[in-house]
């Protein structure tokens, strides 16, 4: 249940009004990763399917350019899929590669109403504004970028390649470093959507894992499509930004 008031972040000019979120949501998935702190083999494959009831066609109600959002918010109507792998294999000795790939699509019933407000995806930064949860957004981390000027996307995709190193793998204190590349984006919506458009970064960091404070970590990337030689972004100071993680790996 969604009360909006005098909120200017949501799509259409919706800012005033009360939504209703009723949803099935189901995940099919396979995870055969060998140890949770530091994978050295396995996967972690999963698709996730939610959707609403299509309420406009249940209750027999047509809209038009003129209905107040408010009224064409008030149920709101959806269906969206998440997919998501991940791989693990041993390179040499205990050196890691680790290889991810992330889409999400979130599609609509009814054209006079479009897609839902929430529901959407937040993608960029460094995955820990919570607050996007309030307003009932996915949020896609990218190192190397804030948030993209799109922030209520319906599509995204993401692809993640690391090297992993431990420096120690006690039970006390699991320390390991990484090197990542990392291409992202997202789009509106699919007359948009363009696969090979994708935000590409590059960086260092090291995680840490302490039975006291959970995992934390730090990354500096570099983000390549930032550089932009007529705006003065031509340094790493510009295109370059420091991510931190408390807790757990964001999506």
């Amino acid at each position: 249940y969604y009360e909006v008031r005098n909120y200017s972040g949501l799509i259409d000019g919706f800012n005033n009004g009360t939504s209703n979120n009723l949803f099935f949501k189901t995940v099919l998935a396979r995870y055969s990763v060998n140890q949770p702190l530091y994978p050295t083999a396995g996967s972690n494959i999963s698709f996730t399917f939610q959707f609403t009831p299509p309420w406009s066609a249940i209750r027999g109600e047509e809209f038009s350019d003129a209905t107040p959002l408010a009224q064409k918010y008030k149920l709101i109507e959806y269906h969206k899929y998440r997919f998501t792998a991940e791989w693990y294999q041993r390179i040499v000795g205990n050196m890691v590669l680790k290889f991810a790939t992330k889409y999400g699509f979130l599609g609509y019933y009814n054209p006079q109403i479009g897609f839902s407000p929430f529901e959407r995806f937040q993608v960029g930064g460094d995955g820990l504004s919570q607050n996007a949860f309030f307003i009932g957004r996915d949020i896609i981390a990218h190192r190397g970028y804030e948030v993209y000027a799109n922030e209520n996307a319906t599509i995204f995709n993401k692809y993640t390649a690391e090297v992993r190193y431990p420096f120690s793998q006690s039970p006390t204190s699991t320390i390991y470093g990484l090197a990542f590349y990392e291409c992202a984006n997202s789009w509106a919506s699919f007359k948009d959507y363009n696969p090979f458009k994708l935000n590409r970064s590059a960086g260092l960091g090291i995680r840490l894992f302490l039975p006291m404070f959970g995992l934390m970590g730090l990354d500096y990337g570099i983000g390549f499509d930032r550089y932009d030689r007529a705006s003065g972004n031509t340094s790493f100071k510009d295109i370059g930004k420091f991510t931190f993680m408390l807790g757990f790996e964001p999506d």
